[in-house]
């Protein structure tokens, strides 16, 4: 018993190589993949290029299609914030941020960083004009873009656009203009 006690452990121990070489892999599936990395050119496809949009009409699998793309005055009217107004504004703020201050500044006055490089600088938030909008406006504006703003629905998810919104509603109260 001794003996087979001792065979095992010593196999054991010969078995926990130190080689700084990796394993062998017999099976090569998930190493060896005929994928084509994004910036490479695909010379199967006849544009080229590797980096394919979805087809349109496509729909990620849990996200729902925005039904006011190019429909400001609607999304205005029917979209309301189901976020109550002091729910977790310092994510709204943290999100605001990340992704509005840089254009349009730290208390939202059109002042960021980048707005003296734009040919056409960010509107103040807190101007009357935009303050008489709906919450469902802001949305929609954060959602499909306006003007020289780009949508920002592929980069902020649905709950935290409707944070940021009650985070500028936070900094009108804060400053007037």
């Amino acid at each position: 018993m001794k003996k087979i006690l001792f065979v095992i452990t010593l196999l054991s121990l010969v078995g926990c190589g130190s080689s700084k070489e990796p394993n062998v892999e017999l099976v090569q599936n998930m190493m060896d993949q005929p994928s084509v990395k994004a910036q490479d050119y695909n010379l199967e496809a006849s544009d080229r290029r590797a980096n394919k949009m979805p087809p349109d009409h496509v729909v990620a699998i849990g996200a729902h299609p925005y039904k006011f793309k190019g429909k400001p005055k609607e999304a205005g009217e029917q979209l309301k914030n189901p976020v109550p107004a002091s729910e977790n504004i310092a994510l709204g703020r943290e999100r605001f941020e990340t992704y509005c201050m840089v254009c349009h500044g730290p208390k939202a006055k059109g002042d960021g960083t980048v707005a003296p490089k734009m040919m056409v600088t960010p509107p103040s938030l807190l101007t009357s004009k935009i303050r008489g909008w709906s919450d469902g406006s802001i949305f929609h504006v954060i959602t499909d873009g306006q003007g020289m703003m780009g949508s920002y629905a592929g980069q902020i998810i649905e709950k935290d656009r409707w944070l940021i919104v009650n985070y500028r509603r936070q900094l009108q109260k804060e400053n007037k203009e």
